[in-house]
């Protein structure tokens, strides 16, 4: 009877004790944030387009973000989509409207955690596909048939970091750095002047478009979060007539994850 009392005492502590190193073990997990989410930003942006003028244009601009994101056995998958307008960025008196659009798919595989100041942090690399969109206005007066506007497109492949700085069980400081590398560059040229080509092939010495954010998230229930970063975003095409739009914003995320 004593050996049969000690072999189950013994078989209940084991089973205890898998169970907890088992929960441990999956709060110590840290998953891809798959879901869906909604951004809200707005900053300042300073553009130089040269094929409208070579003096800067500058103020506050808006935009919206929408994205989804889902996780596949061995890496995550992110759709998004970016719109921002303002008509009233100027130089003096002048004023021009400005568009931006950008699609983008990011395929982000999870490296080896490491630790920092004793806190677990996660990082995803990948590579980046992304379609960019620039139009641009100015309020001028012309005459006949005569216009002024300008537009530039980038199709391009790059590459993407993400990390993920765990505080707590609900908060998370979370990065992350987009750039791309090779760009079939579209810009608007003046057929009737200049012999060019309005398409090109570009490395990013040529056709330049990057982004970087760092942010604090913070977890109100399970599968809801909202998160509060710091954007900075650069596009420089030079292959044509210089074209530079510098911007940093302020951006307030909404998540749903499932």
């Amino acid at each position: 009877m004593l050996n049969k009392s000690l072999y189950l005492t013994a078989m209940v502590i084991c089973i205890i004790t898998g169970r907890l190193s088992g929960q441990e073990s999956d709060s110590s997990e840290f998953k891809f944030p798959a879901g869906v989410g909604v951004e809200y930003g707005i900053g300042n942006i300073a553009v130089t387009d040269e094929y409208i003028s070579k003096e800067k244009y500058s103020g506050t601009m808006p935009f919206f973000t929408f994205y989804w994101s889902r996780m596949h056995e061995t890496y995550g998958y992110r759709l998004q989509f970016m719109f921002r307008s303002s008509d009233d960025i100027r130089n003096n008196n002048v004023s021009t409207e400005i568009v931006e659009g950008a699609l983008r798919n990011s395929y982000l595989y999870p490296l080896k955690p490491v630790n920092v100041f004793g806190k677990r942090t996660f990082l995803f690399l990948g590579p980046v596909s992304e379609f960019y969109f620039y139009y641009n206005q100015p309020k001028i007066a012309v005459s006949g048939f005569d216009y002024a506007q300008s537009f530039a497109a980038l199709l391009s492949l790059g590459g993407c970091i993400e990390s993920y700085f765990l505080l707590s069980e609900n908060f998370s400081v979370e990065s992350d750095f987009n750039i791309s590398l090779l760009s079939l560059g579209l810009r608007m040229v003046d057929s009737e002047e200049e012999d060019v080509s309005p398409a090109k092939l570009l490395t990013a010495f040529a056709g330049f478009n990057g982004s970087f954010r760092l942010g604090l998230r913070y977890r109100l229930f399970t599968s809801l979060s909202v998160r509060l970063a710091y954007g900075l975003q650069l596009t420089r095409i030079s292959s044509w007539t210089p074209l530079l739009a510098v911007s940093d914003n302020l951006i307030a995320t909404l998540s749903y994850e499932y």
